[in-house]
């Protein structure tokens, strides 16, 4: 029961975001979504998992934190200059669990039979679901990747789906690696 208590305050202490979501039910599942997935994977520390198998040296905290804060950056600025709406809290949480499924593509020694088999995004699409995060969440989660089919269809989807790939390629371009803009 301790690593339960001490993974819970982990994701909390890591993920200061959180405190930016109004809605306490959304920052919960956020949590809990984190909690329950760490706890059935292969790792026992957040900042362990990779952003990926060809972005090892940063986390998939370290990225999901980035395009958390970018995208809310980027939600400032379409609020200021366009006076378009955004729903951050529905930008917030999605930010915060796009890549939650890392926990289970990846393990130490690589990609895992469930990272080769199943649509990134898919895993955490299903827990959003199962925590009864509404439907606009699960469409930034799933449109964040270009490996889904499925276009962004609202402001706050088109905002994780760009400030993802833009994170992803900033650290691919410090790597010397071939960018995403160019595949």
């Amino acid at each position: 029961m301790e690593q339960i208590i001490n993974n819970r305050e982990a994701i909390i202490a890591a993920l200061p975001e959180l405190e930016q979501i109004g809605n306490e039910a959304y920052r919960k599942a956020v949590v809990d979504i984190w909690e329950e997935t760490l706890n059935v994977s292969s790792w026992d520390d957040l900042n362990s998992v990779p952003k990926s198998g060809d972005v090892t040296e940063y986390s998939n905290l370290q990225h999901t934190r980035s395009v958390t804060q970018q995208a809310l950056a980027c939600a400032d600025v379409i609020e200021q200059i366009h006076n378009i709406s955004v729903d951050r809290d529905v930008l917030i949480t999605a930010a915060l669990l796009h890549d939650v499924s890392k926990f289970f593509e990846y393990e130490q020694s690589g990609k895992t039979e469930y990272g080769k088999l199943m649509q990134h995004g898919f895993y955490a699409v299903q827990k959003a679901i199962e925590h009864k995060l509404p439907l606009s969440i699960q469409h930034l989660i799933v449109t964040h990747t270009g490996l889904s089919k499925v276009m962004p269809q609202t402001v706050e989807a088109l905002i994780l789906h760009y400030v993802d790939y833009l994170d992803s390629d900033v650290l691919l371009h410090v790597l010397k690696k071939p960018l995403f803009l160019k595949k």
